[in-house]
């Protein structure tokens, strides 16, 4: 692989080093749902071009959280506007309070010690607890998003100062369906097409408007998660490592940090 398409594909350029992002890193982990996903598609194409008409999803979402919260003039696609609903209706149901939205949205941090780098949606203090929050737009809360926090927060930590650390990770997942007022299945068009889940196959169904929902979650078990994902991390350098060692300034290939 070309050397500088995979840095600017996985990693960041900070403080002269160059560190893997979060999210490429604990791209390492099986993930069996995905697995099953792909096997209920008719092909790889077709499955592929799902999940990116689900990327493109969240894309759109976390962009418009984005310049909603920083207070910059933005036209939202209409199709999110449900997701955006139920963000707001999030942010009425607690304390939420951002104290620099500026600097605190879609933050870029880093942890020079352990060598990666990502960028996390929101610093925040939620009903008197400050800590960091990721918004998800997919159907479910994964348990590897444990892994990806619990780096978030470590990183974050390590530049910040005592009084303003984060105590708490959290999950926001923004959802939006249309739901049989007969059998309680749910439609959602994010892949690109409808998708019905749950309820009655055999059941003729009224659908009602699409409605968008939320769901917020804290994670626990920070330390623990925290030792998993330095491990994904190790198994991520193994796998990667033909093109690693070929980047000069990537820190572990130097001194004391020296894997290859």
């Amino acid at each position: 692989m070309d050397i500088e398409r995979f840095k600017t594909q996985n990693g960041y350029e900070i403080q002269g080093a160059w560190l893997p992002r979060v999210t490429s890193i604990i791209g390492v982990i099986s993930k069996p749902g995905l697995l099953r996903y792909y096997a209920n598609h008719s092909n790889f194409m077709v499955a592929q071009n799902t999940l990116n008409n689900l990327a493109s999803w969240g894309t759109l979402t976390h962009q418009a959280v984005e310049k909603f919260l920083k207070g910059e003039k933005y036209r939202a696609d209409e199709k999110i506007l449900p997701s955006l609903g139920a963000f707001r209706d999030w942010q009425s149901k607690n304390i939420v309070r951002i104290f620099d939205p500026q600097n605190d949205v879609e933050k870029t941090i880093f942890d020079l010690d352990n060598s990666y780098a990502g960028t996390l949606d929101i610093v925040a203090e939620v009903n008197g607890v400050l800590g960091v929050l990721d918004i998800k737009t997919g159907s479910g809360i994964w348990d590897e998003y444990g892994l990806q926090l619990a780096a978030y927060m470590n990183a974050y930590n390590k530049s910040a100062p005592k009084k303003k650390q984060a105590k708490a990770r959290w999950i926001l997942r923004l959802d939006q369906f249309e739901e049989c007022s007969i059998c309680k299945a749910k439609r959602r068009i994010k892949s690109g097409k409808a998708k019905i889940t749950g309820g009655k196959k055999d059941c003729v169904h009224q659908f009602s408007q699409i409605r968008g929902v939320f769901q917020f979650k804290e994670l626990k078990g920070f330390r623990h998660d925290v030792e998993a994902f330095l491990s994904a991390k190790k198994l991520w350098e193994w796998c990667n490592r033909n093109v690693l060692k070929e980047i000069e300034n990537y820190p572990n290939n130097n001194g004391n940090h020296k894997l290859f």
